[in-house]
């Protein structure tokens, strides 16, 4: 029930470190308020809202995790309103959960998702110490706040709290252990042969009158589809960045602009003891141990009641001087490194502050000068955009000849390589390309396409170059194809003609063995078999095992393996499975199997039931 959250924070390790939750208390960085259309509603289900920011984020993981587990697909095929209704129903399932648990007084304390985070270590830096900035970039990327992320956390675990309520109140009574140990437990003997394909791949001859039979009777195998060329003008903003620079003078002017709000700062990174109901005896004796030479670190450990950084030591990472009370900060500047100030008094209680570190960005004309090109150039490419993309919808329009186009436009026109219906590499790749290049208007009436958005700030217009008509291709040109083809189908008969003979003769008693022997062909035994059994043919396992038991004779069947070779199957015993004779490991595990197969029919009844009384409005 976790997959949001390892799905939201794929690429970096799982997990996080909540000793930022004190930094959140004192940096009031919890929430953010957000306007525009990102924070209209989407779905409400049972009067909760859902944003339709929190819709687009989760489509998007959504979209991650289908190209992770899909390697080499192509990225524009996952439009979003062909996720979004899956996406949305699932939204809307994991709020049904979360309600249901919530309704039935399940929470999950702070205190129990901060020792799920402390045992992570996501936000920690290289040398093991936790990294706010780090922290606030990743979940800030993921489209959340601290409190949004904390609060998508905390549903995540008391959904999985929920689910787990039904594993933990299932059984299984002892027939039904019984059934699940007849079968999962059950023991086969079976014989096989095999007649493998290729021999009879190797022996087939054929004539050219073979051939050309062949490829007259099945010509519409042999068909080239219908194909198109296009000239095309793509308009993004890498064809003007690349080629611009910007000048020294520019890049002054605009440091100078910004000079004001530009600083400099110094970032301390601090440590604290945290005593929530002070106490001068504690106070002093932590002093008395500090000053015997005892580290501070551990002190933190023995003494903090902050329950987020006690663990690291009292580490609660860095600050430019706002993140904390401004008693705290205070307190902070005074320092040098190493040192630990007098009590300080906050709402949270009274602290003991270490000055760990100190971090110095200095801030000048050189430090900037990068930023501000990019910056100057970024501005300029989106001037530019805008002004080609108004000039390239008003002259595609209608437009005969798309080089002219192009180079009033300082672009240029380009020529696809041929592509059919399926699409293939390049420009054609494109699904907004690929539908546009065989409309009616481009290939039919031969005008330009409207300008299409391609996503990621990239347009193009396309126009059709040529036309390539669908053809029957030539005995000549599909010769190999055509005898790869007929060889395959001949061979597959001669097996199977051979196979029904073997089959027979196994059928009417004569022993596996010697027909196997006597025919020159691999055979195999196959004793107390299990359904887990390793080490053995798997795909004959699995047609064995499908077979029906017999109690009073051999059952012969026969089936063609992936690979088409031909397999004889002699089924002689079957023993049903004997909860008794397992041992308590496996009656356990057998018993966990079944909780597990029960709770997730009640869990799908709950789930349905849920839905059904909800109050959704989308």
């Amino acid at each position: 029930m976790l997959d949001s959250f390892r799905h939201n924070m794929k690429g970096i390790a799982f997990g996080i470190v909540i000793l930022i939750a004190i930094v959140f208390a004192f940096s009031g960085i919890g929430s953010l308020s957000m306007s525009g259309s990102g924070a209209d509603t989407a779905v409400t289900v049972n009067g909760e809202k859902v944003t339709e920011f929190s819709v687009l984020r989760a489509i998007s993981s959504e979209k991650r995790r289908i190209l992770d587990e899909n390697e080499g697909l192509d990225a524009s095929l996952l439009e979003d309103e062909l996720i979004r209704p899956q996406v949305v129903e699932q939204i809307i399932g994991r709020k049904l959960l979360v309600q249901s648990a919530k309704s039935a007084g399940m929470g999950i304390s702070s205190r129990t998702t901060s020792k799920l985070l402390l045992g992570t270590p996501a936000f920690l830096s290289d040398d093991g110490r936790f990294d706010q900035d780090l922290y606030l970039y990743t979940i800030r990327a993921q489209g959340f706040t601290s409190g949004t992320f904390l609060e998508m956390l905390k549903d995540d675990l008391l959904v999985e709290q929920y689910v787990r309520g039904f594993v933990a109140s299932g059984f299984v009574t002892a027939s039904e252990l019984d059934l699940i140990a007849s079968i999962t437990e059950q023991q086969r003997n079976y014989y096989y042969l095999t007649l493998p394909l290729q021999p009879s791949i190797d022996a087939v001859q054929l004539s050219d009158e073979q051939i050309a039979s062949y490829y007259e009777n099945n010509r519409q195998r042999y068909q080239a589809p219908e194909q198109v060329v296009i000239d095309y003008v793509e308009l993004n903003p890498e064809i003007f960045s690349a080629t611009q620079n910007v000048g020294e003078e520019q890049v002054r002017a605009r440091y100078e602009e910004q000079r004001e709000s530009l600083e400099s700062t110094t970032s301390r990174q601090a440590a604290h003891i945290l005593l929530a109901q002070p106490n001068d005896l504690v106070i002093a004796e932590i002093n008395d141990r500090l000053a015997a030479g005892e580290s501070f670190e551990a002190l933190a450990k023995e003494y903090s009641e902050d329950v987020g950084s006690a663990d690291f030591g009292g580490n609660l990472g860095y600050t430019s001087g706002d993140t904390f009370p401004e008693s705290f900060e205070s307190a902070l500047a005074a320092l040098q490194v190493g040192e630990v100030s007098a009590p300080v008094t906050t709402d949270s209680g009274t602290h003991l502050i270490k000055l760990v570190d100190i971090q110095e960005q200095i801030v000048d004309f050189d430090s900037e000068r990068g930023r501000i090109e990019q910056e100057l150039i970024a501005e300029l490419t989106d001037i530019w955009l805008v002004e080609k993309l108004a000039s390239l919808k008003e002259l595609s329009y209608n437009a005969e000849n798309l080089a002219e186009m192009a180079s009033e436009l300082g672009l240029t026109a380009q020529v696809s390589e041929p592509f059919t219906r399926a699409g293939a590499v390049g420009i054609s790749a494109n699904p907004a390309v690929l539908k546009a290049a065989f409309s009616s208007e481009v290939l039919e009436d031969g005008y330009a396409s409207e300008v299409l958005d391609l996503g990621n700030d990239r347009y193009v217009v396309v126009k059709l170059n040529k036309s390539i008509p669908a053809r029957q291709k030539d005995l000549a040109e599909v010769q190999d194809a055509v005898v790869v083809s007929l060889t395959d189908q001949l061979a597959r008969a001669s097996l199977a003609a051979r196979g029904t003979e073997l089959l027979a003769r196994v059928d009417s008693g004569e022993d596996i063995e010697a027909v196997a022997k006597a025919e020159g062909l691999d055979w195999q035994v196959v004793l107390d078999a299990k359904r887990s059994t390793g080490g053995i043919n798997n795909e004959v396992k699995r047609f064995a095992f499908q077979l029906p038991a017999t109690a009073n004779k051999d059952l012969i069947e026969s089936f063609y393996t992936r690979s088409g070779d031909f397999v004889v199957v002699a089924l002689t015993d079957v023993e049903a499975g004997d909860s008794s004779k397992l041992s308590k490991a496996q009656k356990a595990s057998l018993s966990y199997a079944g909780v597990s197969s029960n709770s997730g029919r009640e869990l799908q009844a709950v789930q349905q039931s849920l839905r059904a009384s909800a109050d959704i409005e989308l």
